[in-house]
């Protein structure tokens, strides 16, 4: 009710005010949303056409896909507001109203679409990124004015405020490329020979079908004394489609694995009173 008496007293004719709103400018406001609205749904079904269609240029596509939703509804929005040419005073009056009902309760909104706006311009993700933010990693798949949604390797949609991009961190693994690094820890036992244990590693990576050669795999070795002494291979490897992260952790996983039962040296765990977290003395 403020929002409405303001706009009254800054407002010379008040009636004049509201004819503005009613009649053909009504419908023609309305068949301009509608269009913007079409617009966005036909640029956006293309860029994913176009970004499926070449897969290794999708982040170019998908860079641009936020970046015309937001330039089709700025567009939108002028000819709204030249379908209604309001005068200053009315322009003032609608300003004024939108600042009350701004201060009233929507500081929350406000925040959202300034860290959308942030988003757009610093860009530390985009979409197509694999993305860890707070609690949550996945890929960008959506980044809008209010909300930043990513799905996680277990196919799990997940909306972010952007008002949270704003004060908290993000993790990107990719930055815009197809490929990223690909961390996977293999535990055996402490005694096991490192010179062995290193070659397992890169045998392992090496072999795997996901690997992208062109960048290096470095495999690190490191004691660790957690309720038991073990020996900690971690293998870090890049992968040529991040999509495929937990396909080559998983193809990694089971090479170094079998490698290490076929030379028996996960069978010295069986009986020897050792056991990692989780685990039995006996190794299961």
């Amino acid at each position: 009710m403020n929002a409405l008496l303001l706009i009254f007293q800054i407002t010379e004719n008040p009636v004049e005010f509201l004819t503005q709103f009613t009649g053909q400018n009504m419908l023609y406001a309305a068949l301009a949303v509608a269009a913007t609205w079409l617009l966005v749904r036909v640029s956006n079904a293309v860029l994913e056409t176009l970004s499926k269609q070449a897969p290794r240029a999708r982040f170019f596509f998908k860079l641009l896909a936020p970046t015309l939703r937001f330039g089709l509804w700025l567009v939108g929005t002028v000819v709204v507001l030249n379908i209604f040419s309001p005068s200053r005073d009315t322009l003032l009056a609608v300003l004024a109203s939108v600042g009350i009902a701004l201060g009233l309760g929507a500081q929350d909104l406000v925040k959202n679409i300034i860290g959308g706006l942030v988003i757009l311009v610093d860009r530390p993700y985009q979409l197509g990124d694999r993305v860890k933010i707070g609690d949550a990693y996945g890929e960008i798949d959506h980044i809008g004015l209010r909300s930043t949604k990513l799905t996680t390797p277990d196919d799990t949609r997940v909306t972010i405020p952007n008002s949270d991009i704003l004060s908290g961190k993000a993790w990107n693994a990719n930055s815009g490329v197809p490929d990223c690094q690909v961390v996977t820890d293999l535990y055996v036992p402490h005694d096991t020979d490192p010179t062995e244990a290193l070659e397992i590693g890169y045998e392992a990576a090496f072999s795997s079908p996901y690997l992208l050669l062109a960048k290096p795999v470095v495999v690190l070795l490191q004691d660790h004394f957690q309720h038991a002494p073990y020996l900690v291979v971690r293998v870090k490897a890049y992968v040529y489609d991040h999509r495929f992260e937990p396909r080559l952790q998983s193809d990694i996983t089971m090479r170094a694995k079998a490698e290490l039962l076929r030379r028996g040296i996960l069978q010295r765990w069986r009986g020897s009173g050792f056991a990692l977290p989780g685990q039995s003395p006996n190794g299961e």
